[in-house]
């Protein structure tokens, strides 16, 4: 009886999942990247501070605890566009992998310490998160790092540190885009 359930239930996401599809519009806007910056010290509210799609729409989120909180939404230029698209596609984006990262990061770290520098610490720790979405033709790439521009400032030779640094200052600009109108 359980298995029956089972199936029934796989069968049945299954079909929406295809009804969906089927039944979305064509030429429909697709998001091609979440962004957000969470801090230690205050709780996140669970909305992306800002997702991109690839009609250029852009949507942004201020929490609560942020200077004009609330939500706006704007277009990025042809430019702008080209520019974002330029920083996603990059390798230290696409093909994530922290494992590798984390590792290169221990052995700069080591080298740090052997050569007698000063001891370095955080406190409160801010996280970056940034979910890309290439479409139909690759895997999304998730990144969840925390305190990506202190790593990034004390390993600068780190070029995919320094890359997805440079990323998340890109995207922090974007927060700020001159076209922002509010939503009601």
């Amino acid at each position: 009886m359980v298995k029956t359930y089972a199936v029934f239930f796989l069968l049945l996401t299954g079909c929406a999942s295809w009804f969906s599809a089927a039944l979305a519009e064509p030429g429909a806007e697709q998001e091609l990247l979440r962004y957000s910056r969470t801090h230690d010290m205050i709780a996140p509210d669970g909305v992306p501070m800002l997702r991109v799609f690839d009609t250029g729409r852009v949507l942004v989120h201020r929490p609560a605890y942020m200077k004009q909180a609330g939500d706006y939404e704007y277009y990025l230029s042809a430019e702008e566009m080209k520019a974002l698209q330029e920083r996603i596609e990059r390798k230290s984006i696409i093909d994530f992998d922290k494992a590798r990262l984390k590792q290169q990061l221990r052995e700069a770290e080591a080298a740090l310490q052997g050569g007698g520098r000063q001891l370095f610490a955080i406190s409160d720790n801010t996280y970056t998160h940034l979910s890309v979405y290439p479409g139909a033709n690759g895997p999304v790439s998730d990144i969840h790092w925390a305190n990506l521009q202190n790593d990034a400032d004390r390993h600068s030779g780190l070029r995919d540190l320094a890359e997805m640094a440079e990323t998340e200052r890109f995207l922090q600009t974007l927060l700020q885009h001159p076209k922002m109108m509010k939503l009601d």
